[in-house]
C-alpha cells in the first residue's frame, strides 16, 4: 500500500494537531511540518487554516453521508435499522479521535460561521434518510420518531466520544435497536 501523500497527509496532521493542541494554537507551519510537506504545498491545497478546518468538516460530512446511504429502504425495517446502527458503530469506532475533535468545535462559538453550513447539511441529510426508513413502516409522527432516534444516537455518541471511558457502545446500540425494531410490528 502506498503511503498517503499531499492533501491526505496534511488533513491527517491537522486533525492530530488540532486535537492535541487546539485549533487556535496550531499554526499552518506546524501542520506542514507534522505532515512532512512544505508550507507552500499546504497553501496550495488550502487557502487558510479556516479552509483546512472546513475540509476536515466536509470529510466528516462525507463519512456520515455514507452511513445515511446504507439505509436501504428496500430491506425489511429490522434489517435496515440494524445496518444503520452498525454503520454508526463502525463510524464512531474507526473515527473516534476525529469525531471527538469535531465535537469540541461545536463548543467554540467563534468557529460556528466556518462549520455551521456543513454540519447543518449533514444533519438534514441524515434526518431525511432516517425519516425514509420510518416512512416505510407507516408509523405516526415519522418526522418526530426520526428526530428522536437521531437524538438518542447523538447522546450515545457524546457519551462514547467524550464522557465515559470504556463506554459500552455496542450494548447501547443493541438496546436502541431493540426499542425501535418493535415499531414495525
Amino acid at each position: 500500500m502506498r503511503p498517503k501523500i499531499g492533501k491526505d497527509k496534511i488533513l491527517e496532521a491537522a486533525i492530530g494537531l488540532f486535537t492535541k493542541q487546539g485549533y487556535h494554537t496550531t499554526s499552518v507551519s506546524q501542520i506542514a511540518e507534522a505532515a512532512g510537506v512544505s508550507k507552500g504545498l499546504t497553501y496550495n491545497y488550502f487557502k487558510s487554516k479556516d479552509d483546512l478546518l472546513l475540509a476536515i468538516i466536509n470529510d466528516a460530512t462525507d463519512r456520515m453521508f455514507a452511513v445515511a446511504e446504507r439505509i436501504n429502504t428496500d430491506d425489511s425495517f429490522e434489517v435496515t435499522l440494524r445496518a444503520f446502527l452498525d454503520g454508526i458503530s463502525h463510524t464512531l469506532k474507526s473515527n473516534k479521535e476525529f469525531l471527538s475533535f469535531q465535537l469540541g468545535l461545536l463548543l467554540q462559538p467563534e468557529l460556528r460561521p466556518i462549520i455551521e453550513k456543513p454540519l447543518q447539511s449533514r444533519a438534514e441529510h441524515l434526518l431525511q434518510a432516517t425519516e425514509a426508513m420510518f416512512k416505510n413502516i407507516e408509523i405516526a409522527n415519522t418526522h418526530l420518531t426520526a428526530r428522536r432516534l437521531l437524538a438518542e444516537i447523538d447522546g450515545i455518541g457524546l457519551h462514547y466520544l467524550s464522557i465515559f471511558k470504556n463506554y459500552p457502545l455496542d450494548k447501547m446500540l443493541d438496546q436502541l435497536f431493540e426499542s425501535y425494531r418493535t415499531l414495525s410490528k
